[in-house]
């Protein structure tokens, strides 16, 4: 029986390792930190598809030029300095933006550094970049978290390029009188220079970087040059519109209430957000002109992914509507979606962490809903094959991901985990979605220990049989040796082929002195593949 089982695992193996996993961009961790990289962005080359240009915290780029398939990783430098939130952008002619925050020379003091926001651009598929021109110096005012759209279509203001962002008075302070506010600013020569930002937000916000902060101003550019922008605050999500190029905005509109506001809570994870994403279709499809916004809320119990659409330039929208099958309230976190459209068909792809397949909404995949109907329904795709590492609620992992899609290609970046941070890439072709291997590789295990109570929780995820021995040590006082004082066997009991994942937590009985080592149970299959974890 052992042998069939063996037999059996073996085929799973052969099966997995045939189906092309998501593909590391950073393959070499020298210089990397345990933290970084993380917030990565990510664009399709508008001329030459087969270049994708990404970008990371705090000042890293990747550079493919072959689908995705290999990347070479670099130090983006700017004279302006650079202090991470990267935002990567091609407009139609194959212009390459990457926006990010600065890190001004001389300023260290409570982030006073991050005083404007630095664009740098390449017309050459992101093989260099220019040094940088910058937009929304305001001193002593802080500038932070800028998103990057552009004029592709109108006859008016076509190939501008439009920032939108939030302003601090002082970043991270409680005082009443340090406000937040949405900026905004343009060029009109592929950034090389940029107006003098204006505020487009009527309402203020404080500048704790939490609930009651406005912030995630995005834009989106309609076929006839209309700027739609929305951002979140006080619970609230706000939309605007500009008809002239950015030189005038309408009031602000208050379009959806966000019960979770856009700081949300995620169990075991630092921090992460529910801001909005805004794409307008400007294809020759059935839905052009149709606007769409995205976003985080857990108004159902638990964090899921929203969507709406409007069809008149953003005066009404229609009810909200998740972009994932799994049952409402179910205890699992679907979080930081992201969108984009391809403008030669008008599908819309959604991207977002997703815990549907772990027990205890610990481990996270990434998906991707796909609608073809102008968001009527969604097909739901997982992109990752390897099990996702955790960073845990005690290091910052990011606040957002990306994706692209162009003619057909999707491509998405996301950030994960594994004794230090990963970025992974998946670029597929549309009609691939459906041929994307059904279960995770098998043969992988991935631990996290939670010190959220007052004892530590082992959490284990597993696609292989594993055995598990927990071994606990005391200490007599004034001494120096340690004595075993008990142990205790588990077995993770994973059939190959499962969809998903095997998931154990393991609650300590002490606080610390104690070792829990996973094994394989079948050892010929994963040698040297044992995973040891001491809590000293």
């Amino acid at each position: 029986m052992k042998n069939k089982i063996w037999m059996l695992c073996c085929l799973f193996n052969v099966v997995a390792l045939a189906q092309t996993n998501e593909v590391q961009m950073n393959l070499d961790q020298n210089g990397f930190s345990e933290i970084y990289p993380n917030e990565p962005s990510i664009c399709i080359s508008k001329t030459n598809p087969s270049v994708l240009v990404g970008g990371a915290n705090i000042a890293y780029q990747y550079l493919s030029t072959d689908n995705g398939n290999t990347w070479k990783t670099s130090v983006q430098k700017s004279s302006f300095g650079i202090w991470g939130d990267p935002v990567l952008h091609s407009d139609i002619d194959g212009n390459i933006y990457y926006v990010h925050l600065s890190r001004t020379s001389g300023k260290t003091k409570d982030y006073g550094f991050i005083d404007r926001i630095v664009i740098q651009t390449s017309t050459d598929d992101g093989q260099y970049f220019s040094d940088g021109s910058f937009t929304g110096l305001n001193e002593p005012k802080m500038q932070d978290k800028p998103w990057i759209s552009t004029d592709d279509y109108s006859s008016s203001y076509k190939g501008n390029a439009y920032l939108t962002w939030t302003e601090f008075d002082k970043i991270n302070s409680k005082k009443k009188k340090h406000q937040s506010r949405i900026q905004f600013s343009s060029s009109n020569d592929i950034g090389k220079t940029w107006t003098q930002a204006i505020t487009i937000s009527d309402s203020v916000g404080d500048c704790v970087d939490d609930d009651n902060t406005l912030e995630g101003a995005t834009t989106a550019v309609g076929v006839n040059g209309e700027i739609y922008c929305a951002w979140a605050g006080h619970h609230k999500i706000y939309f605007d519109k500009s008809l002239d190029g950015g030189k005038t905005w309408g009031t602000d509109k208050v379009v959806f209430n966000q019960q979770s506001g856009w700081a949300m809570d995620i169990p075991h994870k630092y921090r992460s957000n529910g801001m909005p994403f805004l794409m307008v279709d400007n294809s020759p499809g059935k839905f052009t002109g149709r606007l769409y916004m995205v976003w985080g809320d857990d108004k159902l119990g638990d964090a899921d992914v929203f969507m709406s659409y409007s069809d008149d330039a953003g005066t009404t929208w229609q009810t909200p509507k998740r972009v994932h099958s799994d049952v409402p309230n179910n205890g699992k976190s679907q979080y930081l979606p992201n969108v984009a459209i391809d403008q030669t068909s008008g599908h819309l792809i959604i991207t977002y962490y997703d815990r549907r397949w772990s027990k205890h909404n610990v481990f996270s995949d990434v998906y991707a809903s796909l609608s073809t109907d102008g968001g009527e329904s969604f097909n739901e795709f997982r992109l990752n094959n390897l099990i996702s590492g955790h960073v845990g609620s005690d290091r910052f992992s990011g606040d957002y991901i990306d994706v692209d899609f162009h003619a057909g290609k999707i491509s998405a970046i996301w950030a994960s985990y594994d004794g230090y941070a990963k970025i992974y890439n998946r670029t597929v072709m549309e009609q691939e979605l459906e041929q994307l291997f059904p279960i995770h590789q098998v043969g992988q295990f991935t631990s996290y220990v939670s010190y959220d109570g007052k004892k530590p929780t082992i959490y284990a995820v597993t696609t292989r049989p594993t055995n598990a021995e927990i071994i606990y040590y005391k200490k007599r006082w004034f001494s120096k040796s340690v004595k075993e004082k008990s142990r205790e066997s588990v077995y993770m009991r994973h059939r190959p082929g499962l969809q998903g994942t095997t998931e154990l937590s393991i609650q300590a009985t002490q606080k610390r002195r104690f070792t829990i080592i996973f094994t394989p149970e079948e050892t010929e299959m994963y040698p040297n593949e044992s995973h040891e974890i001491k809590i000293d």
